[in-house]
C-alpha cells in the first residue's frame, strides 16, 4: 500500500516526529510532502530512503495547489494523510480535485488562544469544520482533549478517530549513566537536584513561566541545575539569556540548543518539567521521558495530564506558583523508595498504553 503524506512543515515539531516514526517502522511504502522547505526531519527522513517533496508553498499559490494536484495524480496514492491544519486543508483539497477518495485529515492541536493563535489558523479550522463531512474519510485526533474542542468547533464527530502517539520502548529506556557531577562547573558543595525543559523556543511552550518557578524555588535557598534544550534554546537567544540574568539564575541554568542526543538529556534529569501555556496536543517529550524512567511535572495542557497519570505532578498552565511547589515537593522526594517506585510506574504506563506497535495497528486498520 502506498501512503502520501501531506505535512505543513519539516521543522522540529511533534507531528513531524511522529510522521517520522511512521515512516521508519511502518512496512508501508511512505512518500512525504512538505508544503514548505527542508528542515530537520527532511534529513532524517532521506536517510530512511523516503522520498521527500518539498513545494516552498505560499498558501495562496494557485500554481502550487494545481501543481500539487497533478503530482498526486502522478504518484497515484492508495491513501493520502495529510498533518497539521494547513495541510489537511490544502493538501485534503488538492487530494479530492486529484480524485483521491481515501483521504484522512490528522489533527495535532488542543486548543486555540484568540491574540496567540494566528487568525488565518483559526479561520482555516472553520473552514476545515465545514468541510469535514465532505472530504476527508476519516480524521485522526492524537488528543482526548483535542477530540472534544474540535467536536465543539463543528468537526465531523462521526470520523474523529482518537490515536494516540506511540514510542520504541527498546530505545527509549532508562539507562544508568552517572548524574552529572557539577561541583566544579558550578561551585555547589554537592550534587543537587537535576530538571529539566526540551522544547523549542515559543510562546506556547513558556520558558518564562518555568524560569519564575525556578526563582521562587531558589528564593528558598534551595539549589538545582535545570537543562534547557531544544530549537534556538542557547546563548544566542538574547530575549532568553536576558530573562535568566534578570532572575538571577544564571549559575543554575544550562543551556544545551538544539541537542542531537535528546534521549541522553532525558536520561540524564531527575525530573522533567513541561510548561506549555497552550496549544499542545499530544506532548511526545513528555511520554519519552517517562519511557526513560524520568518523573514528569507538567501544565494541564492538551494531553499532558491523561499521559502522565498519577506517575506525575499535573499543575495549571500560567501558575509559576504552583509549579514552583510541585517541583519542590518532586526535590523532596528524591532518593527514597517511593521516587523509585514513582519512576518504575512512569515507565510502565507508557508501555502499557502508548507502544510503537499499538499506533502503528490503528493506523494501518485506518488507511485499509
Amino acid at each position: 500500500m502506498k501512503i502520501i503524506h501531506i505535512i505543513t512543515s519539516l521543522g522540529d515539531g511533534g507531528a513531524e516526529h511522529t510522521l517520522y516514526k511512521i515512516c521508519k517502522y511502518d512496512n508501508n511504502k511512505h512518500v512525504v510532502i512538505s508544503l514548505k522547505g527542508q528542515g530537520k526531519y527532511y534529513t532524517l527522513l532521506k536517510k530512511l530512503g523516503i522520498k521527500v517533496y518539498c513545494l516552498n508553498m505560499n498558501f495562496f499559490s494557485i500554481n502550487k495547489f494545481f501543481y500539487l494536484k497533478n503530482l498526486l495524480i502522478s504518484l497515484n496514492p492508495d491513501v493520502v494523510q495529510t498533518w497539521l491544519v494547513h495541510a489537511d486543508f490544502f493538501g485534503g483539497l488538492a487530494a479530492r480535485f486529484a480524485g483521491i477518495k481515501n483521504i484522512i485529515w490528522n489533527i495535532r492541536y488542543s486548543n486555540f488562544k484568540i491574540g496567540k493563535t494566528k487568525l488565518t489558523t483559526i479561520l482555516i479550522v472553520k473552514l476545515l469544520a465545514k468541510l469535514s463531512s465532505i472530504v476527508p474519510q476519516l480524521i485522526i485526533i492524537n488528543s482526548k482533549r483535542a477530540k472534544k474542542i474540535f467536536t465543539l468547533k463543528g468537526y465531523y464527530k462521526k470520523k474523529l478517530k482518537f490515536i494516540p502517539n506511540g514510542y520504541d520502548l527498546s530505545i527509549l529506556k532508562p539507562y544508568k549513566y552517572k548524574k552529572i557531577d557539577l561541583k566544579k562547573k558550578n561551585k555547589i558543595k554537592k550534587i543537587v537536584p537535576l530538571i529539566g525543559n526540551i522544547a523549542r523556543y515559543d510562546k506556547k511552550k513558556d520558558h518564562l513561566n518555568l524560569l519564575k518557578a525556578l526563582s521562587t524555588i531558589k528564593s528558598k535557598n534551595i539549589n538545582f541545575i535545570c537543562i534547557l534544550a531544544g530549537t534556538n534554546i542557547d546563548k544566542n537567544n538574547t530575549i532568553l539569556v536576558s530573562e535568566i540574568k534578570k532572575l538571577k539564575l544564571s549559575n543554575n541554568i544550562k543551556l544545551l540548543g538544539q541537542s542531537d542526543n535528546v534521549l541522553k538529556v532525558m536520561n540524564r534529569l531527575d525530573v522533567f518539567v513541561q510548561s506549555s501555556s497552550y496549544g499542545e496536543g499530544f506532548p511526545n517529550v513528555v511520554a519519552e521521558s517517562m519511557a526513560c524512567g524520568t518523573p514528569c511535572i507538567v501544565t494541564d495542557v492538551g494531553d499532558a495530564g491523561f499521559i502522565v497519570g498519577k506517575t506525575g505532578w499535573i499543575v495549571q498552565p500560567n501558575n509559576s506558583i504552583k509549579l514552583a511547589k510541585a517541583i519542590e515537593i518532586a526535590f523532596e522526594e528524591l532518593g527514597s523508595k517511593n521516587w523509585d517506585k514513582r519512576r518504575k510506574k512512569a515507565r510502565l504506563r507508557i508501555k502499557k498504553n502508548f507502544s510503537i506497535s499499538k499506533m502503528l495497528l490503528s493506523y494501518n486498520k485506518l488507511w485499509s
